[in-house]
This record gives C-alpha cells, sequence and structure tokens, in this order.
C-alpha cells in the first residue's frame, strides 16, 4: 500500500481527479442490489463457517462447490466482520458492502501490479493501462454491483505471473499460483505457456522446489478441511465442483452460446459428447498459441507469456464447456498489459469491445434471476433486451475479436523475441506500434 500511495503522488492532477472519480463511482454501486444466488451463498457458507469452522465445513448434505482457499478467506473475513458488527448483521446489506470492498481492494491491488508490470516498458503507458483496468465496466459491475470475488484469484494470478516473468521468483510464483488455484482454478488456462517458461528460464532443481512447494501450499490450506483425507480430498472436491454444472454455455457468450445456453454437454456428435468435443477445441487453439514457441532457433522474451496466457485464458473462456459469463474476469488484466507492452490499438479496442460484450453478459445473468427469473411479467429494460435478444451476435462479436487478436499475436511475436535488433535493455522498441 505505501509502494501504491508513492505511485499515486506522482500521477498529475488531472489524472488524480479521473482515478478519483473512478474509485467514488465503484463506491456509490455498492449500494446496488447484489447478484441474490451468489449473496446468498456467501452468506449461509460465512454463517457455517463461524459456527463449525474449516474441519466440519464440507458435508455431502451442504452445498458448497468452491475451492478451500476462498472458505478459509470467507473464514478469516467472516470473524473479524463479526467482531465489528455482530453475527446477525451477515444477513444484512452491511455484510454486501464489505465483501464488495474486499473486492475491490483486489481490483486496485491487480490495477496496481498491472502497472508495476507495464512500467518495466513504459511509464506513460503503464498509467494508461492501470486506469483502463479500474474503469473497465465489465470488473466494475463484478465487484461493485453484482459482489463476486473474482477479483481475488485474478490479483493473484497477475502476481504470480508478475513474480515469474519479471522478478523471477519461482517460490513466490509457486505460492500466488496455487493460492489462485484453491479459489477458482482459472489460472489452469495459463498453465501450458507456463510451463515452458518454467522450463526454459529455470533449472530442474529450481521446478522440482516450485512443484514441491506447491503440493506443500495445496497440502497445508487442504488440510483444515479435509482432515481425514488432506492428500486427496482437496483434488476430489475439485472434480466434483467442476461437475457442479454439467451444461455447454451457461450464460456466457461463446462457442457454445452458438447452440443454445444450458444444453446438457454430453449431447453426442459424432459418438464423442460435446465435453470431448470441447476439449478439442481447447487443445487446437493451445497448439496454434503455442506456435511461437516451437520454433527451435529462437528465445522467446517473456513478454509474448502475458500476451499468449491472454488468449489461452480467452480461448477457455471461448471453447470449453461449463463456462459462465463471469468466467472471462482474468482475461481483462492479462489483455490491457499485453496492449500497452505492444502500444497496439488493435489490442485495446479489442479490450473495449470485449469489455462491452461482457457487460452485457453479466447485466443478462443479474436482472434474469435478480428480477425475471421469479416474477416473469416484471417490466424489462432496454439492456435486457438488448441481451436476450442478440445473443448469437455477441457470441459471434466475441469469437471475431479472438480471431483478430490470434492475427494480432502472429504479427507482433518478432517484438517478443530475444534478439539486439528487437529488444535492448528489457524495453521493446516499436517504429510502427498497432
Amino acid at each position: 500500500m505505501e509502494k501504491i500511495l508513492r505511485e499515486y503522488k506522482k500521477i498529475p492532477p488531472l489524472l488524480k481527479l479521473f482515478l478519483i472519480l473512478i474509485l467514488l463511482i465503484r463506491i456509490f454501486l455498492f449500494t446496488q442490489p447484489s447478484f441474490k444466488i451468489d449473496m446468498n451463498d456467501w452468506q449461509a457458507w460465512a454463517t457455517r463457517l463461524v459456527d463449525v469452522g474449516p474441519l466440519n465445513f464440507y458435508t455431502s448434505n451442504f452445498f458448497a462447490d468452491y475451492l478451500p482457499f476462498y472458505y478459509f478467506l470467507l473464514w478469516v473475513l467472516s470473524e473479524i466482520f463479526i467482531v465489528i458488527f455482530g453475527k446477525a448483521a451477515i444477513f444484512s446489506i452491511t455484510f454486501e458492502i464489505y465483501i464488495k470492498v474486499i473486492s475491490n481492494i483486489f481490483d486496485i491491488l491487480t490495477a496496481y501490479t498491472i502497472f508495476v508490470i507495464i512500467n518495466k516498458y513504459s511509464k506513460k503507458w503503464a498509467t494508461v493501462g492501470s486506469l483502463l483496468y479500474l474503469v473497465n465496466p465489465s470488473t466494475v459491475f463484478n465487484s461493485s454491483v453484482w459482489g463476486q470475488i473474482d477479483a481475488i484469484p485474478t490479483f493473484l494470478f497477475i502476481y504470480s505471473l508478475y513474480q515469474l516473468e519479471e522478478r523471477r521468483n519461482i517460490k513466490q510464483w509457486s505460492i500466488a499460483n496455487t493460492l489462485s488455484f484453491l479459489i477458482k482454478p482459472l489460472n489452469l488456462s495459463a498453465f501450458p505457456i507456463i510451463l515452458i517458461r518454467l522450463i526454459k528460464s529455470f533449472s530442474a532443481k529450481k521446478n522440482v522446489s516450485a512443484l514441491l512447494l506447491t503440493f506443500l501450499v495445496f497440502f497445508l490450506i487442504s488440510v483444515p478441511f479435509f482432515p481425514t483425507d488432506p492428500i486427496f480430498g482437496g483434488f476430489k472436491h475439485f472434480l466434483s465442483a467442476v461437475n457442479t454444472y454439467p451444461y455447454t454455455s451457461i450464460n456466457a457468450y461463446n462457442f457454445w452460446a452458438l447452440f443454445g445456453w444450458w444444453k446438457p454437454d454430453t449431447t453426442m456428435w459424432f459418438n464423442l459428447p460435446y465435453h470431448t468435443w470441447s476439449y478439442i477445441l481447447y487443445v487446437f487453439v493451445l497448439c496454434i498459441i503455442l506456435v511461437p514457441y516451437l520454433r527451435k532457433k529462437v528465445r522467446i522474451g517473456t513478454q509474448l507469456d502475458y500476451f499468449a496466457s491472454a488468449l489461452s485464458s480467452f480461448g477457455f473462456f471461448l471453447f470449453l464447456t461449463r463456462i459462465h459469463e463471469r468466467h472471462l474476469f482474468p482475461v481483462f488484466a492479462l489483455l490491457i498489459i499485453s496492449a500497452c507492452i505492444l502500444k497496439s490499438r488493435i489490442i485495446i479496442a479489442s479490450y473495449i469491445i470485449l469489455t462491452i460484450v461482457n457487460f452485457i453478459n453479466l447485466f443478462y445473468s443479474y436482472y434474469y434471476y435478480n428480477v425475471i427469473y421469479n416474477n416473469p411479467i416484471a417490466s424489462k429494460n432496454i439492456l435486457f433486451d438488448i441481451s436476450s435478444s442478440y445473443k448469437l451476435i455477441f457470441s459471434i462479436i466475441s469469437l471475431t475479436v479472438f480471431g483478430i487478436m490470434i492475427v494480432v499475436y502472429f504479427k507482433n511475436q518478432r517484438l517478443f523475441i530475444k534478439n539486439k535488433r528487437y529488444v535492448k535493455s528489457n524495453h521493446i522498441k516499436s517504429k510502427t506500434p498497432n
């Protein structure tokens, strides 16, 4: 926080005013109704954690589909909350605002991490990137209105990449990456890219030690929740959680939305279920993304990892089944880092388009389940009508943006190749930025 304040003092007055305005808007939105289904879960889980603690939290007759580290955080936060406001207040608007404040703090931490990463290449673009992330309507809506906690695993994910790519601190990467996974496993999408970086940049000894540290962190977080099965309990719960929603697209504007939402992904096509086809599609996309890494005669700079991770995470959202609209959240941080390192107007335009599409996507689910689901004759609004009437178009836009970014990725891969012509003193210099 001290570093954040020091950097804040360096910001020009006009940008300071803009930043304050962004934060005030986020705070103002705290009073808007939360997404009822998720907030009811947070409140029920918080109450149970306070009552029985981690040891007896997971039971077969109690719904809890998140991984242990989120519940550990929620337990700690809930204990602090009841000391200040009392246990009964867990079911009040005060608790909802409390959760939203926590999410926004992690959004700010992510924005600062974005600033630090980009600042290595351009101070001007570092400020632009961090502000564009904070003002992103999708992340603002997710954290300040919906009341989701995607900001927490996203920060840990981006922070882990910072430790790996910029600091070469494989231990810090291992800890942060594992904790991110133990909230929501969305960082799995970037694992193939990170695995290549680990193999190319670190010795076998360091990689083995990082692997052991990963298992140690996983074990230490799992033990309080799975005392009778600390080694495999977390993995079993992960597999169970993945199977909670066995459908194609769960309100997400992605490839599977072209065939309709909430279709069983066990549906067969050419003797294979949709779920298997989704893995085939995603692996195919990964192979395309990994082409620059597989060229023998070039050494790829770490800067490419951010863009490759963004594409991999975006592909994860687009082509796998069982995906929610919120699973796009980490892509925005990765995309804005890539855009600012490359100084690419095309990627920034893609970022803005994707932000608008995802915001509309989030609003559909928010309004449908908060208003329409329990009252079908309730009045609709223009944004909801647009979000529900043009699902196919928004899904096509998402796929088109992905295709454009793949083209930009290959067009600019030469900027990331480590040689004297394109990289000097760890700074990227391009005469013709996109």
